[in-house]
């Protein structure tokens, strides 16, 4: 037997969410820290932060952040 307690428990605050989306291949600009060292690289579309990496320029760590 389950009721709507268990059920609230298993799944996450307005599941299931959107889907999924890639962004706009038209990118606008790419850039990172001024600091040698910095581990952290993002890019520009549509007048809107796309993408960011971390802790590689190929491993994405968001998508669309707007």
């Amino acid at each position: 037997m389950s009721n709507d307690n268990d059920r609230d428990l298993r799944y996450a605050p307005g599941w299931p969410g959107i889907e999924p989306r890639w962004t706009s291949s038209a990118k606008t600009g790419v850039g990172t820290a001024l600091n040698l060292h910095s581990r952290v690289w993002f890019t520009l579309s549509h007048g809107i932060l796309n993408e960011i990496y971390f802790p590689r320029v190929d491993q994405a760590c968001t998508a669309t952040s707007a």
